[in-house]
């Protein structure tokens, strides 16, 4: 089942900072939410409603996609894209 994915305007911010191999993979990985909102490695957010979370190992460094699933509306809402540190899920 395909689901419709949404990128709020915080995360098309934070998606337009990396350059290069990490834009490309992000995007890919983005992307690829349409047709499997729970990838393997995908994980629920503790405590969050309906919030989950890819982790991706990009050169080297951590980052973290954070998104929310609606199984009734069939979307996926991307709301951060970040290399993983202390404020990657702060304001959630």
């Amino acid at each position: 089942m395909v689901y419709r994915v949404i990128v709020s305007p915080a995360a098309q911010r934070q998606l337009g900072r990396p350059r290069g191999v990490a834009f490309i993979a992000l995007r890919g990985v983005i992307l690829g939410l349409a047709n499997e909102p729970r990838p393997p490695g995908a994980a629920k957010l503790a405590g969050r409603y309906n919030l989950w979370r890819i982790r991706l190992r990009i050169d080297g460094r951590p980052w973290r996609v954070v998104y929310q699933l609606d199984e009734t509306e069939k979307t996926v809402i991307v709301t951060r894209v970040a290399r993983r540190d202390e404020g990657t899920y702060r304001g959630l």
